[in-house]
């Protein structure tokens, strides 16, 4: 049993974690997890590569390193947290659930909506619950600005603009032509984080469309072994769309792998009563500022220096619980362990990984027909975490 206890009195238990995958973002995950979140025990890690595995327990201190299906045979492993590249998640998400393991995947949870509800409905038929990234909306700033929404600080809501607009990978990562394969790109890789955000803080989506571009049918490696060789593009690399919230609430989202530079804000949200803007969704920590329309339509009351001073400005707003990292993960597992303790649902549980999964799907879809696509499914907004507290609670 887990000495820990959290600020409200409640002990969670410690549950044995395994990692499947060890890429880039398993290191993010491990050191994450062993630092912060001390109920999540990581007893194992596994790759298709044994000598990956056993390079990376090695470095973490981790005692078990496995090929994939030792790890889901060993009793020890309660949830395991799928890392592998996306184009696999789907067959080892069914083979994880069929071990009877809880699953915690990382993002896109599937390529489809058909996929992701099979997925889904296995987790049921097996009595296991499933969790998926990304989590970073659960993450001290976002959550900070569900805070401030509810609180009337912007009035209501009435329109979004999300822009990832950044060139690529390939002038950092070792791997990056998995990033341009079917079943890639920004749409599946950058733009779960900017719609996950969009769905928690604001609620389900109605409809959407979208254009899509590929610029270059070659990208250039600039980093790792392959430096200085090209990759092929197999999808549309730049996407631009819009959508109508269930609230009213309408949404610009660009996600692009081929700008090199921007001032486009990278989420903001604009209501009634102001503006309110975040750094960028895909990190857990970030400070919230906001813009009121007193600053605007104070000037026709008061002509001075002052007044017009703040016309000018955007304000900071604190955090309202620990950032323990910039760019963190791992939040979404301890949602998943506290939800299987308490036998209640988990926020990024099915109903909103189906949401987010169709989502995905619905955009690409409409940039190869031209046309409005419509959601079949739909979520509530995820419940808050309440501000204060310590890291390790949830």
């Amino acid at each position: 049993m887990c000495n820990m206890t959290d600020w409200r009195g409640s002990a969670l238990r410690t549950y044995g974690v395994g990692i499947l995958g060890s890429g880039v973002i398993s290191r993010t995950y491990i050191a994450d997890i062993q630092k912060f979140y001390k109920a999540l025990d990581i007893r194992a890690v596994a790759d298709i590569d044994w000598r990956l595995a056993r390079t990376l327990a090695d470095e973490f201190g981790i005692p078990k390193a496995y090929v994939t299906g030792e790890l889901l045979q060993d009793p020890d492993i309660e949830i395991v947290i799928n890392l592998t590249p996306p184009q696999f998640h789907v067959e080892l998400d069914k083979q994880i659930l069929g071990a009877g393991k809880h699953l915690f995947s990382e993002k896109p949870f599937a390529p489809t909506l058909a996929e992701a509800a099979q997925v889904l409905a296995y987790a049921r038929e097996k009595g296991c619950m499933v969790g998926g990234a990304p989590d970073t909306f659960l993450c001290s700033g976002l959550q900070s600005m569900r805070w401030y929404l509810d609180a009337g600080i912007i009035g209501t809501p009435f329109f979004v603009t999300a822009n990832m607009t950044t060139f690529g990978v390939e002038t950092w990562h070792p791997n990056p032509a998995a990033f341009y394969r079917q079943g890639a790109g920004p749409i599946m890789d950058m733009a779960p984080y900017y719609l996950s955000a969009i769905v928690a803080l604001l609620g389900p989506i109605e409809t959407l469309a979208a254009f899509s571009a590929q610029p270059s049918q070659i990208r250039r490696v600039y980093a790792g072994p392959r430096a200085g060789s090209g990759i092929p593009v197999e999808l549309p690399t730049h996407y631009s769309a819009i959508a109508r919230l269930r609230s009213g609430v309408v949404v610009n989202l660009n996600v692009s792998f081929d700008i090199y530079g921007s001032n486009l804000p990278m989420f903001e949200i604009y209501g009634d009563g102001g503006t309110l803007t975040y750094p960028d969704p895909n990190f857990g920590g970030g400070t919230p500022r906001v813009y009121r329309k007193e600053q605007y339509t104070d000037t026709a009351y008061r002509n001075d220096p002052e007044a017009e001073a703040r016309k000018r400005r955007f304000y900071e707003l604190p955090e309202l619980m620990p950032r323990v990292k910039d760019y963190s993960r791992g939040l979404g597992v301890l949602d998943l362990a506290a939800a299987i303790d308490a036998g209640v649902p988990n926020r990024s549980g099915p109903e909103f990984l189906l949401h987010i999964t169709e989502a995905l799907e619905g955009l690409q879809l409409s940039a190869k027909t031209g046309s409005f696509y419509t959601m079949t499914t739909t979520c509530e907004r995820t419940r808050p975490i309440a501000p204060g507290g310590y890291p390790e609670t949830i």
